[in-house]
């Protein structure tokens, strides 16, 4: 952690005793959550901690933190505290004006830590595009069609596909800008190229290099919102499972290459994962279908 970091913990320490008056213990508690956490980052990035890290902690960050704690034998309860402590540290960040929002103050926490990632099925990844593909508006269906089939077929998250840019489509990869601004290539395929090209000449604002390629009706940037609440409408009304979300077609596309026997040092660059451990969480999801090949192809299964 560097001094700012160091300086930002010890404020919340005081935070939380003096303004919030948590009891001795739980206080005592919070702070050795934070700590844990924050040394987690650090070696989970393999760097120092600062404030831009702080602002990039997302969901996977927190589901492989989770995932680390669960296998070192702590409980489901212990990381609901964990949570809850968390929660405080960035309540305290947003509250001094440190940071503006934090993605961790929205997870809802039973469903979050009882659910390692869980893939859809083909037949549920199919349902939901054809879905897509009943809305009436050409250019809405296409854009729409164009993120799900981004995250479902090469593992972006909902921000990366958002952020995508004119300048950032070529003839045959995509630049990608992931978390921390870390730059990836992927190569895409011709017939997805092509279709987010139509999709660019039928929207009715003329794009530039720097502009944005998904927008929304006003002409904006597209907010994740829109398409987490189209996705939500659909789940509902076709009775899809809970966890049918933009961001469970990225845990489909990892499990899938893993079903493939896809190496995780590949698939970690694929997804654009700083570290091998928050890949290995997928392993956990593919164990059942791992012991299926091993028992069918093993020498004493004939």
């Amino acid at each position: 952690m560097n001094k700012q970091i160091i300086l930002f913990f010890n404020n919340w320490k005081s935070w939380i005793e003096n303004e919030k008056r948590l009891a001795f213990k739980t206080s005592q508690s919070y702070c050795i959550d934070l700590k844990s956490f924050l040394n987690f980052l650090g070696n989970h990035n393999n760097s120092n901690v600062d404030l831009k890290t702080i602002i990039n902690v997302d969901e996977d960050d927190l589901s492989s933190w989770f995932y680390e704690r669960l296998k070192k034998g702590l409980s489901h309860r212990s990381n609901a505290r964990a949570l809850s402590s968390l929660k405080s540290f960035f309540t305290f960040l947003i509250a001094k004006k440190l940071i503006q929002g934090s993605k961790i103050l929205k997870i809802k926490g039973p469903k979050f830590l009882e659910s390692l990632p869980r893939p859809l099925t083909e037949n549920q990844t199919l349902k939901l595009l054809d879905e897509i593909k009943t809305e009436k508006e050409k250019w809405i269906m296409m854009r729409n069609l164009s993120v799900l089939t981004l995250m479902w077929g090469y593992g972006l998250r909902i921000s990366e596909v958002l952020d995508l840019k004119l300048k950032d489509i070529c003839m045959e990869d995509f630049r990608i800008t992931g978390k921390g601004g870390k730059i990836r290539v992927i190569p895409v395929a011709m017939e997805i190229n092509i279709f987010i090209k139509k999709m660019i000449k039928e929207c009715p604002y003329e794009l530039k290099p720097y502009d944005f390629i998904f927008l929304g009706k006003k002409g904006g940037k597209l907010k994740p919102e829109i398409i987490q609440r189209l996705v939500r409408k659909i789940r509902n009304r076709l009775i899809l499972p809970e966890n049918t979300t933009p961001h469970s077609l990225r845990h489909t596309f990892a499990t899938e290459l893993l079903q493939n026997l896809v190496d995780l040092r590949s698939i970690q660059e694929l997804l654009g994962h700083s570290s091998l451990s928050t890949t290995q969480k997928y392993t956990s999801v593919n164990k059942d279908h791992l012991r299926e090949i091993l028992e069918k192809n093993h020498p004493s299964a004939d």
